[in-house]
């Protein structure tokens, strides 16, 4: 059995593979400007990840994405209501289903419902299957900064 550390930093080591581009062709574009924001959450994002705090990567790789979309606006010249609904934002940002897939999932986890989405039994039972949706958010959000193939869906990874 890994160490709990050892565990930690691969999980670092994947999310900084993914956001870099390495492994898929590398598709980052060193020329998308990241703003400081979006940067912010990114280093938030980096360490819930990496202590496989799936939920929470869930839910902050949707904060990300909105905070770049903002920024991408601002920078532009283009006014934005900070109010604007993130499905909304993602529409007109024409990105793809799978963006409102991950925003439904973040949706889920935060909003209480019943029968209830999220449960303490989820975290024991349904590791790998939130592991997977982490994974799937954090490409979706390498895609979103930087451009390139989107993942067609979460798969479990090592």
């Amino acid at each position: 059995m890994k160490a709990a550390n050892d565990e930690s930093e691969a999980r670092t080591r994947w999310f900084a593979d993914v956001i870099a581009g390495r492994g898929t062709g590398g598709w980052h574009d060193p020329a998308v400007a990241v703003g400081d924001h979006t940067q912010a959450l990114l280093v938030e994002l980096e360490t819930v990840f990496g202590a496989g705090a799936w939920v929470a990567t869930v839910i902050l790789a949707v904060a990300v994405i909105e905070a770049h979309l903002r920024e991408q606006a601002i920078a532009s010249g283009r006014a934005v209501d900070p109010y604007l609904n993130a499905g909304t934002l993602f529409a007109e940002a024409g990105l793809d289903e799978r963006f409102d897939v991950l925003r439904r999932a973040r949706n889920r986890a935060l909003h209480v419902s019943d029968p209830p989405t999220l449960t303490v039994d989820m975290h024991w039972f349904e590791a790998e299957r939130l592991e997977a949706e982490a994974r799937f958010a954090i490409r979706l959000v390498a895609a979103a900064l930087y451009g390139g193939a989107l993942p067609e869906e979460p798969e479990e990874e090592e």
